[in-house]
């Protein structure tokens, strides 16, 4: 099984920050393997652990069945 990999924003690969439209409110990104898509992975949900952003849902640019995970704060 493939992990889960998380990074702050900035951090992470300029190509995957790129999907984002927020404009600079963004804390953290992820991607998500093709067998956790649709599954509940209860600490990167809004409001949670992960902290108090809204987690938005991108296809993965090159990687079928991966998502891309972003949180951000406004």
């Amino acid at each position: 099984m493939e992990p889960i990999e998380v990074w702050k924003f900035q951090d992470a690969p300029e190509e995957l920050r790129n999907l984002s439209d927020h404009g600079g409110d963004e804390d953290w990104l992820a991607i998500i393997p093709p067998q956790m898509n649709n599954k509940c992975i209860s600490w990167m949900q809004e409001g949670t652990y992960f902290g108090l952003c809204h987690v938005y849902y991108y296809d993965h640019p090159y990687k079928e069945g991966h998502e891309v995970v972003i949180g951000a704060h406004a």
